[in-house]
């Protein structure tokens, strides 16, 4: 069942478009489609003054974001390119409690903004 209010949601991300010709692969897509919504929920509630933004905006102005991965032997540095909604990424500390990628040597993730 989908959440109160993910109904306005769920047209971003196209599921009257769904590609899927079986039951069974419909079912993944909504499920996806409704984690997907509450991930997009979660960061809202992360970014200050952004609690109440559609999921379209935060991709817009959050998600697609471009920079650079660099691997270090002790971490995972993820670089954003300059950005004005940059000041709101550093804000919620999305990085601090980040737990380490366990296919990626156990390395913690963090997060640099020029």
């Amino acid at each position: 069942m989908l959440q109160p209010g993910s109904s306005e949601n769920l047209n971003f991300f196209h599921l009257d478009c769904l590609p899927s010709a079986v039951r069974l692969n419909v079912d993944v897509d909504v499920t996806m489609t409704v984690l997907a919504n509450g991930c997009y929920r979660w960061l809202a509630t992360r970014l200050h003054g952004f609690d109440k933004a559609k999921p379209n905006q935060l991709y817009r102005k959050f998600v697609e974001t471009g920079g650079q991965l660099h691997v270090h032997a002790d971490r995972l540095v993820v670089r954003f390119d300059k950005r004005a909604h940059n000041p709101i990424l550093r804000e919620a500390t999305l990085d601090k409690g980040c737990l380490p990628i366990p296919w990626l040597r156990n390395l913690p993730v963090v997060f640099e903004y020029p």
